[in-house]
């Protein structure tokens, strides 16, 4: 198996090529990736296993409308634990040392984590995804790529761990879209109309609208409701604001209307989602 010395310093000293025959690897000595693919991982089907490496794990859940969602889990070096058996997921492996002087730059706490299950968009995936493609191509200079994608992976995480990682949807081609999309992230807050967004790329309000909808699937207005949304969950989350005053941070005329909209699209209560996160 291709760099088993680095897989043995992430995965740990005892694993063998044996216990993922069933797995696809993509490594490099700060972080790995490991994908289930023709069967479980030995390695995780072991009782009370440990890693040496800080590991997340994305799930891929579906939901009842047949769209998925991706929640994910993090724990720490040397703390054991047990795989979550039928459940398709994807486990990145960071370097212990690696990870926590990037852990630093946002917290001067300790990550001390079991199983801490937080939200991260699922965006990540093209990053994860693009990191295997250029491990298995080995193109000129992929350690290079490579390490720099570790890089942002890993950042990724961390700001996600902290409920940092709002949407990030990827950003249009198209100038007016995309232009339109960095609008509405920084005044989501604000009345913000069609006619106000197809101004910013000079073009017609229905000529804008009909790009917009083709780039991201869905109209100007629905996304913007996603992003006040995932603001709402943040502030959900730091239990200070009541309900009235996040719903007006957030860009919604009432707490009925943003009690309405939450639970349309996330299929839960604001009160619901906000006792989820009381400790």
């Amino acid at each position: 198996m291709e760099n088993f010395d680095m897989i043995k310093k992430l995965v740990g000293s005892s694993v063998t090529e044996e216990d993922l025959k069933f797995t696809d690897c993509f490594v490099r000595p700060q972080l790995g990736l490991f994908i289930p693919a023709a069967g479980p991982c030995g390695y995780a089907q072991k009782e009370n296993h440990t890693h040496p490496s800080y590991m997340t794990v994305i799930y891929f859940d579906e939901k009842s409308d047949g769209q998925y969602h991706y929640p994910a889990q993090i724990t720490s070096p040397d703390i054991s634990h047990n795989d979550s058996t039928g459940r398709h997921y994807y486990c990145i492996l960071t370097d212990k040392d690696y990870f926590e002087k990037r852990y630093k730059m946002y917290s001067e706490a300790a990550p001390v984590y079991k199983e801490h299950s937080f939200e991260i968009c699922s965006d990540i995936l093209k990053s994860l995804n693009l990191f295997a493609f250029e491990y298995s191509k080995h193109m000129t200079n992929s350690d290079v790529t490579l390490d720099a994608q570790a890089e942002i992976i890993t950042h990724w995480i961390i700001r996600s761990i902290f409920g940092e990682s709002l949407d990030m949807r990827a950003v249009s081609d198209d100038y007016s879209v995309a232009r339109a999309q960095h609008y509405m992230e920084r005044h989501f807050s604000e009345n913000i109309t069609v006619a106000q967004l197809a101004g910013l790329g000079y073009i017609s309000p229905s000529c804008f609208a009909r790009r917009f909808k083709k780039e991201t699937g869905i109209t100007p207005i629905e996304y913007l409701t996603r992003i006040r949304i995932n603001r709402a969950k943040l502030m959900l989350k730091r239990k200070e604001l009541s309900m009235t005053e996040i719903a007006y941070r957030c860009g919604f005329g009432s707490s009925a209307y943003f009690s309405s909209r939450f639970q349309n699209i996330l299929g839960t209560t604001p009160t619901e989602y906000r006792d989820k996160y009381i400790d």
